[in-house]
């Protein structure tokens, strides 16, 4: 599915943010469907995805996807306080021992992101060579 989702953002790359501006995103819902030989076929891309909690996985994976994307973009430009500053701000008591997950996603720690580590795709020029770690 990867290699798809790439295709299709190279084939719109000149469309997408044109006016190169800084710290913004976007999230697109990918439709695909997967034949008897495991083969995922794209039936369709939004702009606007739903993102409907219509059932038990969608009402957990919806909450945390977004949370998870916040935190690759807003939380670096706006870093998140504290819990000790945040419930004191919010005039509440602090209980360093307290462990709260706020969207749990069976199999994944309230810490992992599911995106990964970095933002899941970053627009490479065609030809460019893309090397890790540098």
């Amino acid at each position: 599915m990867l290699p798809i989702i790439e295709q299709t953002m190279m084939s719109v790359r000149q469309k997408i943010n044109k006016n190169n501006r800084k710290f913004c995103m976007e999230i697109f819902g990918y439709d695909f469907m997967v034949d008897k030989e495991m083969k995922p076929w794209l039936i369709e891309v939004n702009t606007n995805p739903c993102l409907e909690e219509s059932n038990h996985l969608l009402r957990s994976l919806v909450p945390r996807m977004l949370d998870d994307a916040f935190k690759l973009t807003l939380d670096v430009m706006f870093p998140p306080l504290p819990p000790a500053k945040l419930a004191e701000a919010l005039g509440e008591d602090y209980d360093p021992n307290s462990k709260c997950e706020t969207f749990p996603v069976p199999g994944y720690t309230d810490a992992e992101n599911l995106w990964g580590d970095q933002p899941f795709y970053i627009l490479r020029v065609p030809g460019a060579v893309v090397v890790q770690g540098s």
